[in-house]
């Protein structure tokens, strides 16, 4: 792949409160900067959508605009595909999900802020030859489960799950980075596809035009990473399975519950190999399916089974030939441990420079995601699916998980602590606290102000909260810190408060000046998402509904 690194945006580039300090990595469709935000004072990772085969940078050195007329369609299309995507993930706020704080159309393009995570990808485990217990696995099943299960809701997919995509933190949660669906569907108008596809990991839907991705194409993916964490060989390439039964021949991925080096439960078996089905409807619909094999009772009472016939045979051997297997174990644990100790200290500066961001337009999801698990259902641990030598380790889960990427020492990626994503800090969750504590304690007869010192005090951090995310233009997003939030706090507490009422007119005072910016300039896509994010704050605004009523953005 043709890398333009004379079209990169130059270290120093301010793009709002944030700055680029540096290329991360350029792909076929964007390019992504190592960055910082002046606001929250944290390091972030800037992606800007750059589609090179159909985009070129402006003569101004920071703009980009569409090659030819006749790329322009395209250039649209992609631009519509990267910025649904992002609007999306922006809302999704969930423990197994890398976050996306914000995007920003500028300069004739886009521009998504993440956060900028730690961690260890899982493929560097699987290069390291880690062997991970049953409960390790089936945390990692479980939690990514979990993530995927939020995503589907939101009507978009992942895509592109591959070891590299699912990021082991320090703390041995799993992360899932590396959003693959939008540049895909860019790629899909591009002669690109192929190379955009992790071989292996896609099913054969993705090959093939016409096919639309939905949630069994991200279970498929997910089945064939944890066949790789347990037999640490690569998935054989959707194609080529699909090839081979078409012919009447065996499957050449095998099967796994037949093979006698895999130790694992039967239902961990089944769920894989279930994931694994060449044909999309032979496979999963939801996440909810999967994990209700994972507790069915038919396939614990096989596993009870295969544990108490795996015991006895292993009783009926020498215990020398155990006692051997276990020092081995114990062996081949340290050489891990050291070896991705080795790693992380030499390569720090690594740790995301391959991420990749991507996002799924509507008509990208079109099958039915089928009946959903409650997402408190995927994290609950199964004990009966755990070994012997697991159920013995009192630590937990995540714990264990951990302990492959503890060696490393992290840099920490910012010094605030709690204020990362609440810019008051510890001091405004602290006030909440009290305030709620007050508010549940008999008043005097004095205290005839509906707002009591404490709640005034509160009032006045979330409007100052407010002002700062206003200033940056934080209006309605990120979830987590942005103005129509804070001042819908205030109004929780004052109804009337003046201030709090005159932000949110001034928030969509300002949208209209964009809806009409777009409009002038033929962005209609862009007016119609502002439009949308002002009726969110004041749908009742009349300026809004005269912009509604005239359709001029329904062309």
């Amino acid at each position: 792949m043709t890398q333009i690194h004379d079209q990169n945006l130059p270290e120093g580039t301010q793009i709002g409160v944030y700055e680029i300090k540096g290329v991360a990595k350029v792909s076929s469709f964007d390019i992504t900067y190592r960055g910082w935000n002046h606001h929250l004072k944290e390091r972030i990772k800037i992606r800007e959508y750059f589609p090179h085969d159909f985009a070129l940078r402006a003569t101004d050195g920071v703009g980009i605009e569409p090659k030819f007329p006749a790329e322009k369609e395209n250039f649209d299309y992609g631009l519509k595909a990267f910025v649904h995507q992002a609007e999306v993930l922006i809302q999704i706020e969930h423990p197994n999900i890398a976050v996306t704080e914000n995007i920003l159309l500028s300069n004739g393009t886009a521009y998504l802020i993440m956060g900028s995570q730690e961690g260890m990808p899982f493929s560097k485990l699987l290069e390291a030859q880690a062997s991970l217990a049953e409960a390790e696995l089936k945390f990692i099943l479980t939690s990514v489960l979990s993530a995927l299960q939020k995503i589907h809701e939101h009507k978009i997919v992942h895509g592109g799950i591959q070891p590299a995509a699912i990021l082991i933190g320090k703390d041995g949660e799993p992360l899932l980075i590396n959003f693959s669906a939008a540049r895909l569907a860019i790629a899909a108008r591009t002669s690109r596809l192929t190379e955009e596809l992790a071989v292996g990991y896609a099913p054969a839907e993705q090959y093939e035009s016409g096919n639309e991705p939905g949630p069994a194409t991200d279970f498929y993916a997910l089945g064939a990473v944890l066949y790789a964490g347990m037999t640490h060989r690569s998935p054989v390439a959707a194609q080529i399975r699909k090839t081979a039964l078409s012919q009447g021949e065996s499957d050449p991925m095998g099967d796994l519950s037949g093979s006698p080096d895999i130790a694992y439960s039967a239902e961990l078996l089944q769920a894989v190999q279930w994931m694994l089905q060449p044909e999309y409807q032979d496979r999963p619909q939801s996440a909810g399916e999967i994990l209700a094999l994972l507790k069915s009772e038919h396939a614990s009472e096989t596993k009870t089974a295969t544990v108490k016939q795996t015991t006895a045979e292993t009783v009926s051997r020498s215990r020398p030939v155990a006692n051997n297997a276990l020092l081995m174990g114990i062996m081949i644990g340290i050489v891990v441990l050291v070896t991705v100790g080795l790693w992380f200290g030499e390569n720090p500066a690594k740790l995301l420079d391959g991420e990749a961001g991507t996002v799924v337009t509507e008509p990208l999801f079109q099958r039915d995601p089928g009946k959903v698990a409650d997402t408190s259902e995927i994290k609950e641990e199964d004990s009966s699916v755990a070994s012997a030598a697991t159920e013995s380790n009192q630590e937990s889960v995540p714990d264990k998980i951990s302990e492959t990427v503890r060696a490393m020492s992290y840099e920490p990626e910012n010094q605030s602590g709690a204020s990362i994503f609440f810019p008051e800090g510890l001091a405004v969750v602290e006030a909440e606290r009290n305030a709620a504590v007050d508010a549940s304690l008999p008043q005097s007869a004095g205290q005839d102000s509906p707002v009591n010192p404490i709640d005034a005090g509160l009032i006045k951090k979330h409007l100052a909260a407010a002002e700062k995310a206003m200033k940056v233009e934080r209006f309605t997003t990120p979830a987590r810190d942005n103005a129509h939030k804070y001042y819908q706090m205030v109004l929780a507490m004052e109804s009337n408060n003046a201030e709090a009422l005159e932000g949110l007119q001034k928030m969509v005072d300002r949208y209209i000046q964009f809806i009409e910016k777009s409009r002038a300039e033929g962005k209609l896509d862009a007016a119609r998402l502002y439009l949308q994010r002002a009726e969110s704050i004041l749908p009742d605004d009349p300026k809004l509904r005269e912009i509604r009523s005239g359709r001029v953005l329904d062309e």
